[in-house]
């Protein structure tokens, strides 16, 4: 892919950061340059680049490899996104769903959605300081996090954006998305159907006020949701500006549950009417059965190349350190390393999970805490659930 990648005046290539993104290094800096492999939103993503908002982050240019490949050049984050980050408190969840609402709500007046609102799209500086990133390129672990009728129908809008940041805020609060049931069954199909046929549950760790918002924002009729993510930042400021700093965890917080179907109403989905809603959820059901299986055609481009293909995971081993009472440090090591591989990693009972471009995590525990590796290759995405590494514990 050498061939591929830009050549920026004042600027030495460094090494991959991920998938289609790099980094250079000048004299006085770094940057991220992303290679945009989804050609049809090009035009979208160019709008992006001429976006001046402070929560998105900045496109510095743009331009085309001399394989005719568009790219953006962006500001470099060291600090990295906020998939590993959670839970968070409260306070700092309304903090960051204010700044990630606004920056969303100025793509939309531009005319642009986002389509993959997650975690792994919220970019933080040394500061704390949160960016949206990644307009428009739907990455493949984006499901967690998606509107149903995306899944129905592929309908992206401005409320199915609503939607993902609702999911988002849920899953900075708990440490895992809203349709993930720990310890259960948690495959793509089984995760596809609690979207498209259960109600999310409260998080358990915010005020009531802050639980009926978010479940609002990730109601299964678009309709019921906020009508912009502007209207969806201003009700996250009332909230904070109704929760003094000394009643915000003192406040009634409804309990966790697992995600319970919603009470019986009129719906103007297909999918929810009768055989044509039973139909509608097996083909999807279908659909992502036959991609966990490896079954799915992947998009133009390198193919994935799993732990399995490029060092087998039960030859991945995670080491684990005590560096502070409240921290544990997770590292590991596998064969044939590779410049550009990225990691996902999870805890063993998937509350948490995030990805990495550096083969260790650094995570809050004051007791036991055991962690699976998951290897993904510089060329390509990620690997199935049987190649995750045995589980690295720690106490």
């Amino acid at each position: 892919m050498t061939e591929e990648l830009p050549e920026i005046p004042g600027f030495r290539y460094a090494r991959p950061l991920g998938r289609n993104v790099h980094l250079y290094r000048a004299a006085d800096g770094e940057v991220a340059v992303k290679l945009l492999v989804d050609p049809p939103r090009v035009a979208e993503i160019r709008t992006v680049a001429g976006l001046r908002h402070p929560g998105i982050a900045s496109v510095d240019r743009a331009g085309r490899t001399r394989a005719g490949m568009p790219y953006l050049v962006m500001r470099y984050f060291p600090d990295g996104d906020l998939a590993a980050a959670a839970p968070l408190p409260f306070a700092r969840v309304l903090e960051i769903g204010m700044g990630v609402a606004d920056a969303l709500h100025a793509a939309h007046q531009a005319g642009v959605l986002h389509r993959d609102v997650k975690p792994a799209n919220v970019l933080r500086d040394e500061h704390g300081q949160v960016y949206l990133t990644d307009f428009g390129t739907t990455g493949g672990d984006h499901l967690l996090w998606t509107a149903p009728e995306v899944l129905s129908s592929g309908a992206h809008s401005v409320r199915a954006d609503v939607f993902s940041l609702g999911a988002t805020l849920w899953h900075l609060l708990a440490g895992h998305s809203p349709f993930v049931v720990p310890r259960g069954d948690n495959s793509r199909v089984a995760i596809a159907q609690r979207i498209l046929l259960s109600a999310a549950p409260p998080s358990g760790r915010a005020p009531v006020s802050l639980e009926t918002l978010l479940r609002q924002a990730m109601s299964a009729d678009p309709s019921a949701r906020p009508a912009s993510a502007g209207e969806f930042a201003e009700r996250l400021r009332r909230i904070h500006e109704e929760s003094a700093p000394t009643a915000a965890l003192a406040a009634v917080v409804v309990p966790a549950g697992p995600p319970t179907p919603p009470a019986r109403r009129k719906s103007r989905w297909p999918l929810y009417a009768g055989v044509a809603g039973a139909v509608a959820v097996v083909g999807i059901s279908s659909a992502l059965l036959l991609q966990e299986k490896g079954s799915v055609q992947m998009p133009t481009g390198a193919q994935p190349q799993s732990a399995a293909e490029g060092g087998s995971a039960d030859k991945v081993v995670v080491t684990v350190t005590r560096v502070t009472p409240q921290t544990l440090r997770f590292s590991w090591t596998y064969p044939a390393p590779q410049p550009g591989d990225t990691f996902v990693w999870r805890t063993n009972d998937e509350l948490k999970t995030g990805t990495v471009s550096e083969p260790s995590v650094e995570l809050t525990a004051s007791g036991t805490l055991c962690v699976e590796v998951r290897i993904v290759r510089a060329g390509g995405g990620g690997a199935s659930s049987r190649d995750w590494s045995p589980e690295g514990c720690g106490s």
